[in-house]
């Protein structure tokens, strides 16, 4: 029963160490999830070592904890548009699944280092993103202007001033006006040059991202 209990507080202090980052960062799967998940896969690690002693196939159940936690991370992945969010808070789940059975399995010095390894990961990671962004990044952004086609090439040009290279541009039209998507490489703050430029045009009814 002992043991039983430094497994449950050490699921809860694991899980929830990782929970509070991604609750930190408002992102989905967050701190009580998160616990839930790395107890979860601790306890059923317990369930399937019993097995093994009443004779049964001690691999079962763990097996079925890698498979079955990747339906909760699909759940946290989100699509809009080009951009695709939540898949580091799917392999934060499928992760604390697996320290949740380290600490089943009594492995409580591996389960701590790979915490702490996935805490350095993700706190380190977004500083060296924010960096990574400054030199250079893709984004998409989103002009409403009147429906002429010499507006939208003026719109791309006075876009490609800024030194940003556009890869892709869409065009739709809808209560007669153009809707013009573009993708581009953007460095540091251009986007709020193009925000400057686009809103000066009396041509140009909005531009979001």
């Amino acid at each position: 029963m002992y043991e039983l209990s430094i497994k449950i507080l050490f699921s809860l202090l694991l899980g929830g160490s990782l929970g509070m980052e991604r609750q930190y960062h408002d992102k989905p799967a967050g701190f009580a999830t998160n616990c839930l998940i790395c107890v979860g896969a601790m306890m059923f690690t317990i369930m399937s070592e019993y097995m093994g002693l009443a004779g049964g196939d001690p691999g079962r159940i763990a097996a079925q904890i890698v498979t079955g936690v990747g339906f909760i991370g699909a759940g946290a992945i989100l699509r809009d548009g080009n951009k695709v969010s939540g898949i580091t808070t799917a392999a934060n789940v499928w992760l604390v699944a697996a320290i949740g059975m380290a600490v089943g399995y009594g492995e409580f010095i591996l389960a701590s280092s790979c915490t702490v390894a996935i805490l350095l990961v993700q706190l380190g990671l977004r500083k060296t993103l924010r960096l990574v962004e400054m030199i250079k990044h893709y984004d998409t952004f989103f002009v409403t202007c009147d429906a002429n086609w010499e507006i939208v090439d003026k719109i791309i040009k006075q876009v490609e001033k800024q030194n940003i290279t556009v890869l892709k541009s869409e065009v739709t039209k809808q209560d007669n006006l153009f809707h013009v998507t573009l993708v581009g490489t953007f460095t540091g703050n251009d986007f709020q040059n193009i925000t400057k430029d686009l809103l000066e045009m009396p041509e140009v009814h909005s531009l979001y991202r």
